[in-house]
């Protein structure tokens, strides 16, 4: 009588809705109270394909619940022990979904009282005929018009488990600037593509997006702004150039644009700095609207020329403006009385023969105590009173400063 009968084979079936691996077992002598277990492939290092999670069996029609024979499988998302199962239809060893919907390699180890009598490999590649979500990633979302910079378009496909596809894989990666598309293919490598973008030098939006077979991402866009701002230029317009501490004037810039004359963006910061001939100094700030950027300055009370420097803080700048302020008085009218204590200035008038506006300001000061006072025009007057206490009788030279004109009084205080 022989040892030994096989009994069974070792079936490896891959299908679109399961996939079934068959054991082909031994069966025992009657002498031998064991059982010997073998695959009828010596090296398992062929594939299975993971058929979307379904269970995959092992079966043999000699494995009975007597023998105590169990399967440990090692996968990518732990470790399991499978005891055989028995049924109408055989005896199985069933694996399930937490195993077979994972893509990876399968170590596998066949127990018999305790004892591995067989182990080896298997691989579960991803489902490519069913697809899951083509994942896109693109980044940065803003770059600027110029050869150096560039936004780049990352592709991850899946199959519906989510497991990565093979490398063998072709994407296409698709961009679109205005009237030009570009499809580029490329071939997965560890799991995804990828693919630069440069950037255009023309200001807009590039839209991209990546298809397989005819699965689709979602679009991605990345903004185009404009490069560094070039050197400008600033004119000034008014309605006249007397220094009446009334008149509004503007002060513009010309279109600023970057190398390749893309027009700035709107709100880019704008400083007006402005000296006077003493060399007092101030900035007043505006902000571009298409390209163009407009900034409003009170005139001076007193003539002289202002300097003006209009600059996008370190990127770039104007040149020096010079706008010069005519004065409207000749002389400071005034009266006084008997005792020259009391002092009236005005009506001052402006470059028309016009009263001047309120609030100008008027200074008086006597020289021999270093007295000074300060009044605010009302309708072009302002009114003075030298008292005792701030100034003693006897003589002095009384001086009057208003819109840039001075006048200067000699008299004997009583």
């Amino acid at each position: 009588m022989k040892n030994h009968k096989n009994i069974a084979a070792f079936v490896l079936i891959i299908g679109s809705m399961i996939s079934v691996l068959f054991l082909s077992f031994l069966k025992p002598s009657e002498e031998k109270q064991e059982l010997e277990v073998s695959f009828s492939i010596k090296n398992i290092t062929d594939t299975i394909v993971s058929s979307s999670g379904r269970v995959v069996r092992l079966k043999s029609s000699d494995v009975t619940q007597e023998n105590e024979v169990y399967l440990i499988l090692s996968g990518t998302y732990g470790t399991i022990v499978l005891a055989p199962d028995t049924s109408s239809w055989g005896t199985f060893f069933n694996i399930p979904p937490a195993i077979t919907k994972r893509a990876g390699v399968v170590s596998y180890f066949l127990v018999q009282n305790e004892k591995t009598i067989q182990e080896g490999t298997f691989t579960l590649f991803p489902n490519t005929q069913e697809l899951g979500e083509l994942s896109s990633y693109l980044g940065p979302r803003s770059i600027l018009a110029n050869k150096r910079d560039y936004t780049m378009l990352v592709s991850i496909p899946t199959d519906e488990l989510d497991n990565m596809l093979p490398d063998s894989t072709v994407v296409h990666l698709k961009s679109q600037f205005k009237n030009t598309i570009t499809t580029t293919d490329h071939i997965l490598t560890s799991g995804f593509v990828w693919k630069r973008i440069p950037a255009p030098l023309q200001t807009g939006r590039i839209s991209t997006g990546s298809t397989l077979q005819d699965h689709s991402s979602r679009e991605l866009v990345a903004d185009i702004f404009p490069d560094v701002a070039q050197d400008f230029t600033i004119t000034s317009t008014t309605n006249h150039s007397y220094a009446d501490g009334n008149e509004i004037i503007t002060f513009a810039t010309s279109q600023i644009k970057d190398s390749h004359g893309n027009i700035m963006t709107d709100g880019t910061l704008i400083s007006f700095s402005i000296t006077d001939a003493l060399d007092s100094y101030w900035q007043v700030n505006a902000t571009t609207v298409n390209g163009y950027a407009f900034a409003k300055a009170l005139h001076p009370q007193s003539p002289g020329t202002w300097t003006i420097n209009a600059a996008i803080t370190g990127i770039a700048q104007s040149d020096n403006l010079e706008v010069t302020f005519l004065s409207i008085l000749e002389k400071i009218p005034y009266t006084t009385s008997r005792d020259k204590r009391k002092i009236t200035v005005g009506p001052l008038k402006s470059y028309l023969g016009q009263i001047v506006q309120d609030g100008i300001e008027v200074t008086l000061s006597v020289n021999r105590f270093d007295y000074r006072e300060l009044q605010l025009s009302k309708d072009g007057m302002a009114y003075f009173y030298i008292s005792k206490e701030a100034y003693p009788d006897g003589p002095g030279r009384i001086t009057l400063e208003a819109l840039g004109s001075s006048t200067t009084i000699k008299a004997v205080l009583d």
